[in-house]
């Protein structure tokens, strides 16, 4: 019998990447793009409706069947591998929900295959292995969708993928690394010498943004590294570079540490409050950055203390740039930066993973695998 569409997109796939010629190799892409949506469905996750009060209702999250999207104008479609649950796609969701048409596709963090590229793409091809965070400040307002099985990116947002790293990792990454990296960067700022002998304390050591955070201090040459969590994670995190480790559960680390005595704080964790009694052990002149506007001093606490920097920057676009990914390969590549993985669910599992991260309780990521499950669920091969 004729081969199905899938089959001849697969078939083509592999052509382009076996082509040693780039003009066969881009002559068959728009045979490709034809192919595919001739397939027609993938399998994706998805916001199915608006919350009217704004709010992330995971009993609204579903896997259902969606259009294979197609690439636009410096746009690259990728198979995805892997992607990662990030504590902050539900806050996304509550910030910019109501802009969005429904059913919206969720996901951002994605690593995969090139399979074809849009007009105007000149630095990838098709078949490179690429890993990046999908969104640009476009992609916030509109959609990445990176939880499903193709995803259309911006070219200018990916870059290829460390052959040191498995597709999990790379897909569990992306976010946090780069959060981590504007973060301390912007930290360093602040410092006439940048973050080399500081002291940085990071809030939150053993989660999915501080795991990695930790490590970004070491490796921009932090003297001194404290972190908090507790004392199951102690080891953990002591394995990452951490000098010195506060158990939340016992202690606070700001009756722990004396006053001016640290440079940065970088807080994972966004508690309400936590500017305030984070200013009292910072340096003259040091810097408090935090993941979450919520949980930054109030004025009362900046009149105080006016010499303290205070930033909590949004990484959604800001940040997404396949420079800011290749800064954080060659760290990658220097084995100054690993993530960790703690669970592992299928796309099929998506609220499972969802309420996981949402816990507030895991060690390192929460990813997401999504080539090895029942492939082209709606696509016969």
């Amino acid at each position: 019998r004729a081969p199905s569409p899938a089959a001849r997109a697969l078939q083509t796939s592999a052509q382009i990447e076996r082509a040693a010629d780039t003009m066969v190799a881009r002559a068959l892409i728009p045979l490709l793009v034809t192919c595919l949506a001739d397939a027609g469905k993938m399998r994706a996750a998805v916001v199915a409706n608006r919350s009217w009060d704004f709010q992330f209702h995971l009993e609204k999250v579903e896997v259902i069947d969606v259009e294979i999207p197609e690439p636009g104008h410096g746009e690259v479609l990728i198979e995805v591998h892997a992607s990662n649950i990030n504590p902050v796609d539900h806050k996304i969701v509550e910030m910019a929900g109501w802009s969005w048409t429904y059913p919206h596709k969720l996901g951002y963090d994605a690593a995969g295959k090139v399979l074809a590229l849009g007009k105007g793409c000149a630095r990838l091809k098709v078949g490179d292995e690429v890993w990046g965070e999908a969104t640009t400040l476009t992609e916030m307002v509109t959609t990445a969708g990176t939880y499903a099985q193709y995803a259309v990116v911006s070219e200018s947002v990916l870059g290829i993928k460390p052959k040191s790293l498995s597709w999990l990792e790379a897909g569990a990454m992306p976010m946090v690394a780069l959060t981590g990296l504007e973060s301390l960067l912007w930290a360093a700022e602040g410092q006439a010498a940048g973050l080399r002998n500081a002291t940085v304390l990071v809030l939150g050591g053993s989660g999915g943004t501080g795991h990695v955070g930790i490590q970004l201090a070491k490796a921009m040459g932090a003297a001194r590294v404290i972190t908090t969590c507790s004392e199951t994670h102690r080891d953990f995190v002591r394995s990452l570079g951490a000098d010195q480790v506060i158990d939340y559960k016992k202690q606070n680390y700001y009756d722990v540490l004396q006053p001016k005595s640290v440079d940065v704080v970088y807080d994972c964790v966004g508690l309400k409050g936590t500017g305030d009694h984070a200013f009292g052990i910072i340096k003259e002149h040091g810097s408090f950055v935090t993941l979450l506007t919520g949980a930054t001093a109030s004025i009362s606490t900046r009149f105080h203390r006016p010499d303290v920097r205070q930033n909590a920057p949004t990484c959604v676009g800001s940040c997404s740039q396949h420079q800011r990914i290749e800064q954080v390969a060659s760290m990658v590549e220097a084995g100054k930066l690993k993530v960790h993985i703690g669970q592992v669910f299928g796309l099929e599992d998506i609220v499972k993973a969802y309420n996981q991260s949402l816990s507030g309780h895991s060690t390192g990521k929460v990813a997401l695998l999504l080539k090895n499950e029942t492939q082209h669920a709606q696509i016969q091969v």
